[in-house]
Formats: C-alpha cells, sequence, structure tokens
C-alpha cells in the first residue's frame, strides 16, 4: 500500500523530470521547490508527493483503474468507489431524507386535495382529516400548501445530492478519453456524467491543484489540464488513482516529456505530429 510522506522526508519528486527532490530545495514559506536535476522552479502543489516514480506509478495501477486504446484513440479510467466516502453521505441522506420525506408527503397531500379532491384512505401522509391534511388546527389551502412546497424546495435539494454523492462514490467514475478529434473529461454514472471538453493538441501542463484557500504543501485536490481551455476534475478521487491518472495523462498528452521506452502507455501517432 502507498504512503503519502510528509514534506520534509525528501519524497518529493520533480513534476517534469521526476527526480527526488530534498528538503533542501524545498521553500516552505514561498511554497516552492528547486529540482536540482533540471532546475525547475515549482509549486508545492504541483510536486508528485507519493515517493514512488512515474514509471512504478504506471507499473502498478490501484483497483478500478485501466486504459483502453480503440486504434488512434485512449480511454483512461479511474474509478470513485470509495467505502468511506460512501458511507457518510449514505447514512446522512438515509436519515435527512427519512425526515424530509414526511413533510413532502404533506405538501403532496395538500396539492391533491386542493387541485383534485379528497385523499383515498391508504394514502400514507400524516394528520389527514376527511381526505384533508392539517395544519395550524384547520385544513392546508392552497397558499399554505404552496409555501410549503418553496420551503421545503431546499431540504430536498440537500436529500438528493447527498443520495447523489453516496452513489458517486459506490459506483461513479472519471473517464478520459483523448481523441484526434473530440477529448474530454467525464464524471459521473453510466450516461448520467459531467462532460469537460478540451483540445488534445493544445496541451501545455496536466498538473496537480488546490483550492485557492488551500496551503501550498496540502494534499492534491484535483487534476488540471491547461490546453485551449482548463479543465478541472477528479477532486472525488483517492490520491493513489489520483497520482495514476495524472502520470498517465502526462504519459500520452506529453509524450516529449517522457522517456520511458518500456511503458505500457500508448503513444498516439497524431499526438506526436503536432507542434511544439
Amino acid at each position: 500500500m502507498k504512503r503519502l510522506l510528509p514534506i520534509g522526508f525528501g519524497s518529493q519528486r520533480c513534476p517534469d523530470c521526476d527526480e527526488l527532490i530534498s528538503f533542501e530545495a524545498i521553500n516552505i514559506k514561498e511554497g516552492v521547490a528547486l529540482c536540482p536535476q533540471c532546475g525547475k522552479l515549482s509549486r508545492l502543489s504541483e510536486l508528485n508527493v507519493s515517493g514512488d516514480s512515474v514509471a512504478e506509478i504506471l507499473a502498478h495501477p490501484p483497483a478500478g483503474c485501466s486504459v483502453i486504446t480503440d486504434g488512434e484513440r485512449v480511454l483512461a479510467t479511474a474509478s470513485l468507489r470509495s467505502l468511506a466516502g460512501f458511507l457518510f453521505p449514505a447514512g446522512f441522506a438515509l436519515f435527512w431524507n427519512s425526515i424530509v420525506s414526511v413533510f413532502v408527503l404533506v405538501a403532496i397531500a395538500g396539492l391533491y386535495s386542493n387541485l383534485v379532491g379528497p385523499l383515498p384512505n391508504w394514502f400514507p401522509a400524516p394528520g389527514l382529516k376527511e381526505g384533508k391534511p392539517e395544519m395550524n388546527g384547520g385544513p392546508m389551502d392552497l397558499g399554505m400548501t404552496l409555501f410549503l412546497c418553496v420551503f421545503l424546495i431546499p431540504f430536498v435539494t440537500i436529500g438528493v445530492g447527498m443520495a447523489g454523492a453516496a452513489i458517486m462514490n459506490l459506483i461513479g467514475k472519471v473517464e478520459v478519453a483523448i481523441d484526434e478529434f473530440d477529448s474530454y473529461v467525464a464524471t459521473g454514472i453510466g450516461i448520467i456524467r459531467w462532460k469537460k471538453r478540451f483540445d488534445a493538441r493544445a496541451v501545455k501542463t496536466v498538473e496537480f491543484g488546490t483550492t485557492p484557500w488551500q496551503s501550498e504543501g496540502g494534499a492534491n485536490k484535483h487534476i488540471e489540464i491547461t490546453a485551449n481551455r482548463s479543465v478541472k476534475f477528479g477532486s472525488l478521487l483517492q490520491s493513489d488513482r489520483m497520482a495514476w491518472l495524472r502520470a498517465v495523462l502526462r504519459e500520452i498528452l506529453l509524450p516529449r516529456n517522457s522517456d520511458d521506452s518500456d511503458s505500457k502507455i500508448p503513444a498516439l501517432a497524431w499526438l506526436s505530429r503536432r507542434s511544439p
């Protein structure tokens, strides 16, 4: 199992040449590190802090990660599956939605009784009297019902969001398709995905990124591709999967930065022919 060592243990590697950077070459106050091998000055958030070289990361893909080649098209996939990431939002969603559902049933009962007619006896809304829900000692009129519907919107949104987060951490995945005519990053479940397209020929960097309020020495929060547009993704990935996916994308999209002849990552001819 891979360990993420904190700054100060000499486990950081240069994002360009992949050489180890000693603690003496790191300026924590300024948030930068100088590679003694290639001379690149990098932000601490850009460093590979896993301690493993790119070759080692590529040679041992984490569970749920794969690269599929179809001619001159490559699809890199990393699973979002995480037991810890699933349990908390699932438990919260179950608790939250069980409470909110009571009020949702009352709202549905109010709409039905005001717009259609008396509710059937089997309808599971609480506080029904003569087929109508009651509130403040009397039957709910249409105005009170509409107010309740509007009032419930943020509570329902939170419940749906937490349920979605639980499902994402159970069966969600991040896919990066690299194609000459349609390259994109897709995050989601099945056909329910958020796509961000980019021009693979215009890629300049593939780096780790952090949130604006995060310290430079903190853990990596996402992957960022800089091309014709900036594409940020992978914030839900576990650290080992994020490190693997970044290494794969750099190997494919920035082939001039790789001199590993034994790499199993495919080289795309149409990328190799692009202008520098």
